[in-house]
């Protein structure tokens, strides 16, 4: 949608941001109204950014162009030498532009508006009510996963935190969603060679669910077997047998689970500069900026119902657990009290799920 954007607008300094035709096709036998278009992108975007960060226009580029240099960058992940003869500005200036508007989308104004935990009990039932509906999982207040990003190769003072298990550089970024595939909390601050359960142990999500828990509010997350089982955070059975309650259990925890890989699949497609078949020629700070920023314009179009470009996402369900089996093994042989109540909790749950979809 992005890429349409940057092409049905004419990008000359003497015309800015004014449409070309009446209509804009949105892929194959759709077509958007240009006024619905014209709205997405000026109330959204630029509405929000001009009240709640500090992006502003220069004297040579307006705050329209600006933005939209951005987002031709995120959306076709072309180079800034490409992306500035597309609209008829140097690379340097390009650059810069990317920059501001990244800096913009990651303010905290910005942030903390589109990408947020559900705080209050109220917002919590709404999630979970949701998740039920949908997969027959009760309690789930989102799904977590962390997903690796493609990046330069870093000076070698560091490369090593960030060579990943899959043999190329990258950021190791811990995410959650709703089961609208909504980004609630985006963690980019870790490099590839760092384990999921190392990023879930150290954040403020895995801090925020304790204090749930310890508010009495039996509310979970979903991840896969790399991550602890806790009693707010549900993980795979290992080793369950065919046909078992603990089966059954599985099965719908992978049906459940499996809209973090959704999300991650739409926010690559969307955001093409994301994509396995990119890297991000930045420092590792400035990449985690970038994706940040992505993430952010992933639950804007997800909020105004923006299309999604026509290309195939692939997901992969692993109802048995992750292939980390070095990992799975660590936290077979844990015997923590925060172990203990969460094998117990998720028995519990084995019971229930397994009348629930007899």
């Amino acid at each position: 949608f992005d890429t349409i954007l940057v092409e049905k607008y004419s990008l000359s300094k003497s015309i800015e941001c004014k449409v070309s035709s009446t209509k804009v096709s949105v892929s194959k036998g759709k077509i958007l109204d240009t006024t619905k278009y014209r709205y997405f992108f000026r109330v959204p975007i630029c509405e929000q950014l001009k009240a709640k960060s500090n992006l502003k226009a220069s004297s040579r580029v307006s705050f329209e162009l600006k933005v939209l240099s951005a987002l031709s960058f995120y959306a076709t992940g072309s180079y800034q030498r490409l992306v500035g003869n597309d609209k008829y500005l140097g690379q340097t200036t390009v650059s810069k532009c990317v920059k501001e508007v990244t800096e913009a989308l990651i303010s905290p104004r910005i942030l903390n508006t589109f990408i947020k935990f559900p705080k209050s009990r109220l917002e919590r039932d709404a999630v979970k009510n949701k998740f039920f509906s949908k997969y027959g999982f009760p309690g789930v207040v989102g799904c977590i996963d962390g997903c690796h990003f493609h990046i330069f190769t870093p000076n070698k003072e560091r490369e090593h935190l960030f060579y990943c298990r899959k043999h190329f550089h990258s950021l190791n970024v811990q995410m959650i969603c709703d089961s609208d595939c909504r980004i609630l909390n985006v963690n980019a601050k870790y490099g590839g060679a760092t384990h999921d359960a190392f990023i879930w142990d150290n954040s403020g999500a895995n801090s925020y669910m304790q204090e749930l828990h310890r508010n009495h509010e039996q509310v979970w997350l979903l991840g896969d077997s790399g991550y602890p089982q806790r009693p707010w955070l549900m993980t795979p059975i290992l080793d369950a047998v065919e046909g078992t309650p603990a089966s059954k259990y599985n099965v719908v925890h992978g049906k459940t689970r499996v809209v973090v890989e959704n999300t991650f699949g739409r926010l690559k497609n969307r955001r093409r500069c994301l994509s396995k078949d990119r890297t991000l020629h930045y420092t590792p700070e400035k990449c985690a900026k970038i994706i940040m920023a992505c993430c952010v314009l992933h639950n804007l179009a997800i909020n105004f119902n923006v299309p999604e470009p026509q290309s195939e996402t692939t997901t992969t369900v692993h109802p048995q657990g992750s292939p980390d089996t070095s990992t799975e093994a660590n936290h077979e042989n844990e015997r923590g009290d925060d172990l203990v109540r969460g094998r117990a909790l998720r028995n519990i749950l084995v019971a229930r799920i397994n009348r629930l979809h007899t």
